[in-house]
């Protein structure tokens, strides 16, 4: 509804996602191949300035408003940093993610982000994240399940706070 909403009056937002089919979900591109970082775990000062060659990356980033990014869950913190570091320099300013809007989309309740090796922190553990302080909006109507019993169960169970009641119906 966002979308519409942004389409209506004329603002074409960059949708994003963390994933191939997430992005397809959403009717997007992955935000690797958004910001033109690709599948690389580094991106050096070169790759970063080399980015700025790509005239149609560097036209795509900057006539963007809006940067949607849906299951920002599983991007890693060092990979969202490499994102506002790669946006930052196609846009030509210091300012987090550029200056763009930022909607992030996700649920950290969720799995943490896949990695490889170590493990990995979460993309509001990030320096980027920190940077934008994006303002925090929680969805409280619940549209996949009707079962009143269970779905306080699975809040409980969120919010770590089982009672015996909550095992019995388990």
């Amino acid at each position: 509804r966002y979308i519409a909403w942004l389409r209506e009056r004329g603002i074409e937002p960059a949708v994003t996602a963390s994933t191939g089919i997430a992005a397809t979900h959403v009717g997007g591109m992955t935000i690797h191949a958004w910001s033109g970082i690709g599948i690389k775990r580094d991106v050096r000062d070169w790759d970063v300035e080399a980015l700025l060659e790509r005239e149609s990356l560097v036209r795509r980033v900057r006539n963007t408003n809006v940067l949607i990014l849906d299951e920002v869950s599983m991007l890693d913190a060092h990979l969202l940093g490499m994102v506002d570091r790669a946006v930052r320099t196609l846009r030509g300013s210091g300012r987090p993610f550029g200056g763009l809007q930022v909607i992030f989309v996700g649920d950290f309740f969720q799995l943490p982000p896949v990695s490889k090796g170590e493990p990995s922190k979460f993309a509001f553990e990030s320096s980027a994240w920190s940077e934008a302080n994006p303002l925090y909006c929680y969805l409280s109507e619940q549209h996949r399940q009707e079962d009143d019993m269970f779905l306080e169960l699975l809040a409980s169970l969120r919010a770590g706070k089982l009672t015996d009641s909550h095992k019995d119906a388990l």
